[in-house]
This record gives structure tokens, C-alpha cells and sequence, in this order.
């Protein structure tokens, strides 16, 4: 078995174990509290040093129709991840539109540089390995804090793995160059950070007449990320009801 799919496994195993003594849906699973902090500030000062800097003079300087073409081309390697999700969760509708927007975009929009079904009506999708879990009822195990990534959960760690072998990076044995994968990565960073810029700008208390955030960060983040990965579930859940 492949080094990578049998860590895979063990980690969706130790997934599935926790689910018999999952806690109550609203309860909060941190035992790795002290170590999760630790990332947390770690992250902190990535962003501050290198992260944001670089996201903000990657969207100051960049034009608009280069952006858009950038982001269009990152949405579109992860339809198909996207579609097999949804295909695992019993979602035929969503998938079917998913298909259509990767190969109308991949084809006539140009490797996904336009959103030509966007432009059609084709509505576009979200869905993960980790949502798919939880929608077959797996528990969310305990909380983590990811480097770089932020906030997780053990299922969710799992479901990163597993998604990588649905990306079109790794459909051929003529795979891309390390750079090439660095390169989705990063934009694909930069993109997420300046979407959260003016969370980022709220917790700090930047142009807020209250100041920064009341209470615990590390608390608020924590709590704000598990209840919104907990309403996905339960609303992928209800869809595929």
C-alpha cells in the first residue's frame, strides 16, 4: 500500500473511532489546547511578518482581470474535488452542475480563466472530504490548529489528504513541476487571505471604534470556525435528506 493512502487510512480510522465517544453537537473537543495556542501565534506572526503583507501588495498591484483569472483558474482545479464529494453525498444535482462548470470552463473558458458557466446560470458548489465524513455521520474529533492553515478538526485533517487525490494535479503520471504546485498554493493562500482581510482587520480592532475583539482571540476564532463547520455539515446533511 502507498505510504501516502495507508496514512490516510489511519488517520479516517482514528476519525471513525472517535465517533462512538463523540461529545454533545454544541460542546467544544480541545484537549490540545496548550499546543493549538502555540500555532496559533506562530500563524499570527506569519502573517504579520510575511502572509498579509504579501496578500495585500499581491492585491493592490495586480489588475482586476488578472486576479479574476487567477481566481477563476484556482476555483476551477477544485471542481473536481468538489464533484466527487458531492457524489459521495448523494448530491447528484449539484454534482451534474459541477461537472458542467469544469468542462465548460476548462474548455471554452480557457483552463478556467473564464467563468462561462458562472455566465450560464451553472451555480457553483462547495464540498470537502471532511464535510462528506460528516455527513456519513463521522465525529468531528478533537479541535486543531493547523501551521498555516488555521483552524481544523481531526476529520477534517484526514479529508485534506484524501481531496489531494481528486485534484487534477494528480490525475497523470505526468504530474506538474514542484514550482507549478508551489505556485497554485501560494495564489491559492493569497487569494483565501484577502478574502479574510477585513476579519483579520476586525479581531485586530483596525478601524473599529470598540477596539479589538472582546475576550479570548484564541476562544472567538475557535468557537466562530466550529460553529460555522458545524452549520455546513448539518446544511449538506439536510440537502442530501
Amino acid at each position: 500500500m502507498r505510504p501516502a493512502l495507508s496514512a490516510i487510512l489511519s488517520v479516517l480510522a482514528a476519525a471513525l473511532s472517535l465517533t462512538a465517544c463523540a461529545s454533545a453537537p454544541d460542546a467544544v473537543n480541545d484537549p490540545f489546547e496548550p499546543v493549538n495556542r502555540a500555532v496559533l501565534g506562530f500563524n499570527a506572526a506569519a502573517d504579520r511578518a510575511v502572509i498579509g503583507p504579501a496578500a495585500r501588495a499581491y492585491g493592490e498591484y495586480t489588475p482586476g482581470p488578472v486576479r479574476a483569472g487567477v481566481g477563476n483558474v484556482l476555483r476551477n482545479l477544485r471542481e473536481p474535488v468538489i464533484f466527487a464529494n458531492l457524489i459521495l453525498q448523494g448530491e447528484p444535482g449539484p454534482a451534474a452542475d459541477t461537472a458542467f462548470r469544469f468542462a465548460a470552463n476548462t474548455t471554452v473558458g480557457l483552463g478556467g480563466l473564464f467563468d462561462v458557466a458562472g455566465r450560464e446560470g451553472a451555480p457553483r458548489h462547495d464540498a470537502d472530504f471532511g464535510q462528506t465524513l460528516g455527513v456519513w455521520g463521522v465525529g468531528e474529533g478533537p479541535y486543531l490548529v493547523l501551521p498555516f492553515l488555521g483552524p481544523s478538526n481531526v476529520r477534517d485533517t484526514g479529508g485534506r489528504f484524501a481531496d489531494r487525490y481528486a485534484h487534477p494535479f494528480n490525475w497523470s503520471t505526468n504530474e506538474p513541476s514542484d514550482a507549478v504546485r508551489w505556485t497554485e498554493r501560494v495564489l491559492r493562500v493569497g487569494e483565501i487571505r484577502l478574502e479574510l482581510e477585513d476579519s483579520f482587520r476586525q479581531m485586530a480592532g483596525e478601524g473599529e471604534p470598540g477596539g479589538p475583539v472582546a475576550g479570548d482571540p484564541y476562544v472567538t476564532l475557535r468557537d466562530i470556525w466550529l460553529a460555522q463547520r458545524r452549520e455546513e455539515i448539518d446544511a449538506a446533511r439536510a440537502g442530501r435528506d
